[in-house]
Order: C-alpha cells, then sequence, then structure tokens
C-alpha cells in the first residue's frame, strides 16, 4: 500500500438524525434494529448493499449449525419460524459432525427469503432501512460518538445519533472512532483462511434432503443445489487488494471445477462477496477469554450463550493442530465436544459490547470484544444474532434512562433478556431426536 497521502475535507450535509443508528445488516445488525425499535427508540439500520441479510446471503452462508441448540436464543427463533412458514429453512435435522460420533443441529435457507424476512421483520418493528449506504466515518466529540459519515447515491452525507451500534462484522465504525482492536493472532495478517461460496446446480432430489436449498415460496420444493466454497490461506481480510485478487483466483478456481463436473452440473452463482471469519476485534470493557470458552464460563452479566464449537479453519499450513481447535483431532478436544452436546455454553458478559475509549458506541456481531479461541465460536449466525439483541437493548434503554452504556446497569438488561427470551421455547427440549430426522420447530 501507498504511504502517501491527500487530504479531503468539506463540510457535509446531515441527511438525519436518530436516537439509535445500526451500522451493518447482517443477523447482528437486523437484531439490533429490530430490538432498538420495539423498545421505544427512533432507530436507523444502514447496510452497504441492496438488501439485508449480511454474510447469509453476500457470502453465501446458507448453512443454520449448531452442537446443542442453546444458542438459539430471542430473535432467531422468531426469524427461524418465519423462514419455515415461507419454505425459506429446510428442516432441521441431526447428523454426525467430521471425524466425532457426537451430533449436530443443521439446516439451511433460502437467501431470498432471508432478505424478505429481515425486511418484514425491521420494518414491523418500526425501525427504518437505508440501503446502499457505505460507512466512511465516524463523528466523535471528546471521545462520544454522535454520528456516522455516508457515502449514498446522493453523495456523502451524515446521520446524527444518540447511540451508534457496530454491526459491520469488521467493525468500521469502531477503527474510524479510534477505537483499540486487535487481529486475535500476533505476527500474522490473516487471522483465519477466507473462502468463495458458490452454488452448483444438477443434482437430484434424495429422500434425506440435507445439503440441498430449500425452495422459497413453494410448498415443500427443494432446489436441486449444493453449496460449496473454495478456500484460500495467508490472506489479509484488511487488505483491500488482497482481498480483490483473492476473489477473482477463487472464481477462477471454481470456473475450473466445474468444467470438469458432468455436462448436467452446472453453476448457478459464486457469493458476491469473500467469506471473512476474523478482521477486527475490538478491545470492550469485559472480554471472553479463551479459559472462558474451555471451562464453559457462565457470568451474571451474560446477555447470551455461544455453544459453538472452536471452529478455527487454520490460516497456514501448520502441523499440528493447537489441541484446542476443532479439527486437531486431540483426546481433550473430544472431550470438549462431548461436554458440548451434553448442552453446554459459555456466556458472553455485558462488557463485551461496549468499546474502550469510546462512549455511547456498541458493537455486536462476530467483532465483539474476545479472544481468539471465543471468537472463533461466537462468530456464528445465531450468535452474532444474540448479542446484536443485547446491543439493541442496551442502547434503547440506557438512552431511555439518561445514562451512557458503560454507566447502565448490566442486570437490568441481562433480567430483560431472559424474561423475553423465556417467550420461546427451549429448543434443548428437542435434544434427544433421533439422528437424521427432520426436526419440527418449536411452534
Amino acid at each position: 500500500m501507498s504511504e502517501k497521502t491527500y487530504k479531503y475535507s468539506r463540510y457535509i450535509p446531515v441527511m438525519a438524525e436518530y436516537d439509535v443508528v445500526v451500522c451493518g445488516g447482517g443477523p447482528a445488525g437486523c437484531a439490533a434494529a429490530i430490538t432498538s425499535a420495539r423498545n421505544g427508540a427512533k432507530t436507523l439500520l444502514i447496510e452497504k448493499n441492496g438488501y439485508l441479510g449480511g454474510a447469509t446471503v453476500a457470502q453465501l452462508v446458507c448453512v443454520v449449525l449448531s452442537t446443542n441448540g442453546v444458542d438459539f436464543q430471542g430473535i432467531w427463533h422468531e426469524w427461524a419460524k418465519r423462514l419455515r412458514a415461507i419454505n425459506a429453512m429446510a428442516p432441521i435435522i441431526r447428523n454426525s459432525k467430521f471425524f466425532s460420533d457426537c451430533l449436530w443441529f443443521r439446516s439451511s435457507v433460502d437467501t431470498e427469503g432471508v432478505k424478505r424476512v429481515w425486511d418484514d421483520m425491521v420494518e414491523e418493528s418500526g425501525a427504518d432501512t437505508l440501503l446502499l449506504a457505505h460507512i466512511c466515518g465516524a463523528c466523535v466529540e471528546d471521545d462520544r460518538i454522535t454520528g456516522v459519515v455516508l457515502h449514498t447515491r446522493a453523495g456523502l452525507q451524515a446521520v446524527h445519533a444518540n447511540r451508534v451500534i457496530d454491526a459491520t462484522g469488521n467493525a468500521d465504525v469502531c477503527h474510524d472512532a479510534g477505537v483499540p482492536w486487535d487481529r486475535g493472532v500476533t505476527g500474522k495478517l490473516w487471522p483465519q483462511q477466507v473462502s468463495l461460496m458458490f452454488r452448483a446446480g444438477g443434482f437430484p432430489v434424495p429422500g434425506n434432503r440435507n445439503g440441498l436449498q430449500p425452495g422459497f415460496g413453494g410448498t415443500g420444493a427443494y432446489r436441486p443445489e449444493k453449496l460449496n466454497r473454495i478456500n484460500q490461506m495467508r490472506v489479509d481480510p484488511l487488505d483491500p487488494l488482497a482481498v480483490s485478487a483473492t476473489m477473482r483466483m477463487a472464481r477462477r478456481e471454481i470456473a475450473g471445477k466445474m468444467a470438469k463436473l458432468p455436462s448436467e452440473r452446472y453453476l448457478v452463482d459464486t457469493a458476491s462477496e469473500l467469506g471473512v471469519r476474523t478482521s477486527r476485534v475490538v478491545r470492550g470493557i469485559a472480554k471472553v477469554t479463551d479459559d472462558d470458552v474451555w471451562n464453559f464460563k457462565k457470568s451474571d452479566e451474560g446477555i447470551a450463550r455461544s455453544s459453538w464449537e472452536i471452529d478455527i479453519h487454520p490460516p497456514d499450513n501448520d502441523a499440528p493442530l493447537p489441541e484446542r481447535w476443532l479439527h486437531s483431532k486431540s483426546d481433550s478436544y473430544a472431550a470438549f465436544t462431548r461436554r458440548l452436546s451434553r448442552g453446554e455454553w459459555f456466556d458472553i458478559p455485558y462488557g463485551c459490547l461496549i468499546t474502550k475509549k469510546v462512549d455511547n458506541l456498541l458493537v455486536a456481531g462476530r467483532c465483539i470484544s474476545s479472544s481468539y479461541l471465543a471468537q472463533a465460536s461466537l462468530r456464528i449466525q445465531q450468535t452474532c444474532m444474540a448479542t446484536g439483541e443485547a446491543a439493541g437493548l442496551i442502547a434503547a434503554l440506557s438512552l431511555s434512562s439518561g445514562k451512557t452504556p458503560r454507566e447502565f446497569d448490566p442486570v437490568i438488561v441481562v433480567r430483560k433478556l431472559q424474561e423475553e427470551r423465556q417467550v420461546e421455547p427451549a429448543f434443548s427440549e428437542l435434544a434427544e431426536v433421533s439422528p437424521k430426522l427432520p426436526i419440527t420447530l418449536p411452534a
């Protein structure tokens, strides 16, 4: 990258003012905006793409995975039931994970259905949505965020806000606001592998439909498509030139693979974004540590549960892998997995969503304050939703109380989340369903 600089400054028009502005329309951001609006805050959800859904849609992360179901919390149940109602989510089944006799919950979703469900849920909550708007700056005064700068079809514009939630995945707002962050690893610019997902068609629909895509809008129909991916190591996810080159190389590799398949197979599409598992990890006033994950630590200030595997995709060809990694095949990790399968989890404390240094700025999703191992677990879709739900609630309740999120009592948030999440049936009640049988979501 060039070390040259260019001075660019001008007055930017303010297009709107809101109580809460949520940046990023993925699972975390949508959940944050819905919860903030439902709790009385005038809320705006900003998304760079022309649709909501985040990595689920743009990166084709269409799978639903859980070890034990206890990380399916709150808004996730509402989202899943709405998808099932329009045949945009396959029935959840249980089947064996790779190299283990433990069972995973597994399903898949239709991307068009995901777009529609998030549109409906956000609109019904009363939150506003602004699509095709790119975050390009944070407005910070006296270590307090007051809004964000956007690039829209009308040019540069600003939105003022009393609370801002960064759910961009890459912590773009936090970075520009001067919040300290880490990569999770030392001595490397690539914390994990990156991937480009693609869909291939022309597959027969067998009796066991696991892996095939549900047909949005139909009644029980499935499309003859399967998901696959191309992985790349040693790619800095924060280097725009490296990301661009990786996407082009991966598309060429996908084309080469498809050319070798039988003529009835065809390429449906490739993801519009590179799949990034880890980039910036924000430093908060609290942090989930490696040992917290390994020992399933609970917290009185826990605002979300995480129970997914320590799912690190090695960024290099190093061997052997550390014993605490999913793919290590170590005896200690096998014991860890057995505890997961019996319903264990670790808590994500309130302070992991509260950024250091800058007031009134919260973070949600995969970039919350966490260690390398913890982030590898909590980055999964449903946990991102749960942290987004908590961030939206913190933003709205702290605003109405006249206190900053840093000053607000975490116990109030924990209790309200527990009350709201009790409305949904406990998914863990279904944990003993036989392998490879469809599981009906709770009514």
